[in-house]
């Protein structure tokens, strides 16, 4: 079912009824864009934040027959081709790019195939160390839900929307959809057990309290989308480009400190050493130019990043939108007064 509702908005017409333009990008996993709307409804203007779980135990089904959008990745460094032959998971062929969301901004990543799930290259590594590490103990774990495209996080609310499926997170704030996150076979005999005395070695700890199967690495760690560090260095999906080894940044999407060594990045602002440079978040650092950065909003109707102030009217559902700190704010007021949320508009985009 979840196939054919992907298929189907692949092949929707690219018009202005249609519920968001289909990625065209060579190699991009399918998938669509983030409308204003899902940001401006999952933007949260009394200081909170939108859930990012779903709450409930995932099953087989959950992000539906995707294993096949990406190569097989085999547990020990490498993908399996169509022919059989074997690919180094850092390069680009190795890997399939896809577009990522976390709190609502855009982040493109790249993703393999893992128990017939998707799962961000990076975090396919640990993971398959961890496995390993875990089967000579007499644990076997397994992926049943991995990353998932927006199409598949959209299609799971709207099911939960019309009460004929369990409690999803709003599309683009699913912790799923960054590719850190990944949900176990916990309740199998011996892995809740072996994970809460092993996983942390590997970079995963559990992220929610009531949620035994989620476990997460730390925001930062994922890789390159078009292909992995060499030579020591770290991807930075905060900074959007490689960086030296020892160089701390301070990750967008937790607002933790993280030192770079030989390709991996540990919790710590000078934890592996003195920094060669320091990225934080404000001021002194190198300005993100993809992901979206703190003041920035990602925009599915031109698809790219717009400044704080900015006004548009969306080709999703032809409201207006001002991208303010928190996100995109709708106010349909601002065609006439060109001022909105943030204050009058910096640019002003009608359809």
């Amino acid at each position: 079912m979840l196939a054919v509702a992907i298929a189907m908005t692949a092949c929707a017409p690219n018009t202005d009824d249609a519920p968001a333009p289909v990625v065209t990008m060579a190699g991009f996993v399918p998938d669509t864009d983030i409308t204003e709307a899902e940001q401006a409804a999952g933007a949260r203007t009394d200081g909170t934040e939108e859930p990012a779980n779903d709450f409930v135990a995932p099953t087989a089904e959950t992000d539906g027959n995707v294993g096949h959008l990406a190569p097989a990745f085999d547990g020990e460094g490498s993908t399996t081709n169509v022919d059989g032959t074997g690919t180094a998971v850092d390069a680009t062929t190795g890997c399939r790019s896809a577009a990522g969301y976390s709190a609502g901004n855009r982040t493109n990543i790249c993703v393999v195939s893992v128990d017939g799930k998707l799962v961000e290259v990076r975090t396919a590594q640990a993971f398959g160390a961890m496995r390993a590490a875990a089967a000579s103990a007499g644990v076997y774990i397994s992926v049943v839900s991995g990353f998932r495209t927006m199409d598949q996080q959209r299609y799971l609310y709207n099911l939960y929307l019309a009460g004929r499926g369990n409690l999803a997170a709003r599309p683009g704030y699913s912790n799923h959809q960054s590719g850190l996150a990944l949900d176990l076979n916990t309740s199998s005999a011996g892995v809740y057990n072996w994970m809460s005395r092993n996983a942390s070695r590997y970079g995963f700890r559990r992220t929610v309290p009531s949620e035994p199967w989620h476990w997460e690495r730390p925001a930062g760690s994922q890789g390159s989308f078009s292909g992995g560090a060499t030579s020591g260095r770290c991807f930075s999906t905060t900074l959007g480009r490689e960086v030296a080894e020892k160089t701390c940044v301070e990750a967008r999407l937790d607002s933790a400190w993280y030192q770079c060594e030989t390709g991996t990045w540990y919790a710590g602002r000078g934890s592996r050493g003195a920094c060669a440079s320091t990225h934080p978040l404000s001021g002194g650092g190198t300005t993100p130019t993809n992901p979206t950065s703190n003041g920035r909003c990602y925009s599915g109707t031109l698809g790219r990043d717009m400044a704080v102030g900015a006004c548009l009217q969306s080709r999703f559902d032809r409201d207006w939108y001002q991208c303010a700190s928190i996100g995109w704010v709708m106010n349909n007021s601002i065609s006439s007064a060109r001022r909105g949320y943030a204050g009058a508009c910096s640019s002003y985009t009608p359809l």
